[in-house]
């Protein structure tokens, strides 16, 4: 399967134009906002769902840069590594009851987020629209 463009967005700033990372960041940013406001009883399962889809939408961006020998897969994974361990850390808490550290977590990691789609997906974007404009072989992410 061929990459998906997203439909043009100039109203969102984070749109990278590729269907199945622009739909997966709004997943997520719906997720951490619903985390807001989630119960603290509650708010140990909602966390732990959210890194588990944070780890699929990392190894999807993954699977995607190895398929193209996307050159920086390294750091590119490197950030992903530190993010999945920062969150897999306070899930820990938060499992142990800094329900409240974990909350605070979760607004950082929205920004990280954030930070990390205007940089460095941006760039990986740029080099798959690249790649299939080349007729390199279809992206199947």
């Amino acid at each position: 399967m061929c990459l998906t463009p997203s439909p043009e967005s100039s109203s969102d700033p984070l749109a990278l134009g590729i269907a199945f990372m622009d739909d997966s960041h709004q997943a997520l940013h719906e997720k951490l906002d619903r985390l807001s406001s989630v119960a603290d009883e509650e708010f140990a399962a909602a966390f732990d769902a959210l890194i588990r889809e944070v780890h699929a939408h990392f190894m999807e961006e993954e699977q995607a840069m190895e398929e193209i020998a996307f050159p920086g897969i390294a750091c590119h994974r490197d950030q992903h590594v530190q993010a999945l361990n920062a969150l897999g850390h306070a899930c820990m808490r938060v499992k142990e009851g800094a329900v409240a550290e974990g909350r605070e977590i979760a607004g950082l990691f929205s920004h990280w987020l954030d930070s990390h789609i205007t940089t460095m997906d941006r760039m990986l974007a740029s080099v798959l629209q690249l790649a299939e404009a080349q007729g390199t072989d279809c992206i199947t992410a």
